[in-house]
């Protein structure tokens, strides 16, 4: 389900570039170092984001503009310094999927100021008001779905249930616990579920 939602939000970064791109007649310019669209990803270490660079290549692979890709190894300096190269090519547009969603406001604003057009792409750039788009697919939905794949699986009552949110600083892993929160805490209240890593029953809606 995640692959099929992500497919769509690259799909819906491809439409949105075509028409940002033709506006401002950014394209390719013979000789020049220009890039007109510039990538930041979180890490290479984790497959799925490999999987997005090619995906990311595949999509803008037959067009006029210029793109490249960095990756910020878990480090929101790194993330910042990788903005700061794009923006010294030229970029007109900047696709950021942030290490740390708080942490990449200063180098969006950054990008504002030079008339980038920002997009916040899967995890959501927060505290700032420099992202023009944020394209994700339902995280909430999403979770209710890994939330419905426990419920659907457990045998008999008083299954161990153990509780993560993920990291804090992506903001997704609180939408993805809000989505399985919303389905697993009636199966926590009848004792299907016994939370196992708390000494609360957590049964009170969050």
């Amino acid at each position: 389900m995640k692959k099929v939602w992500r497919l769509f939000s690259l799909l819906m970064i491809a439409i949105l570039l075509t028409g940002m791109l033709a506006a401002c007649g950014s394209g390719k310019t013979g000789g020049s170092s220009k890039v007109s669209v510039g990538i930041v990803l979180p890490t290479k270490d984790e497959p799925r984001w490999v999987q997005d660079e090619q995906r990311f290549k595949a999509a803008l692979a037959d067009s006029k503009y210029t793109t490249e890709i960095l990756f910020s190894q878990g480090s929101s300096a790194k993330e910042k310094e990788n903005v700061e190269t794009l923006l010294n090519k030229g970029i007109k547009v900047l696709i950021i999927a942030p290490h740390d969603g708080a942490a990449a406001g200063a180098a969006v604003e950054a990008a504002k100021k030079e008339g980038v057009t920002v997009i916040s792409y899967d995890r959501l750039i927060t505290e700032t008001d420099a992202v023009d788009y944020y394209v994700t697919f339902d995280s909430v939905a999403v979770g209710a779905a890994q939330g419905q794949y426990l419920i659907d699986n457990a045998k008999g009552k008083n299954v161990p249930l153990y509780l993560y949110a993920g990291a804090a600083s992506d903001n997704n892993a609180f939408l993805f616990f809000e989505g399985a929160w919303k389905v697993l805490q009636p199966k926590i209240a009848n004792g299907t579920f016994v939370i196992a890593n708390s000494s609360r029953r957590m049964i009170s809606s969050a």
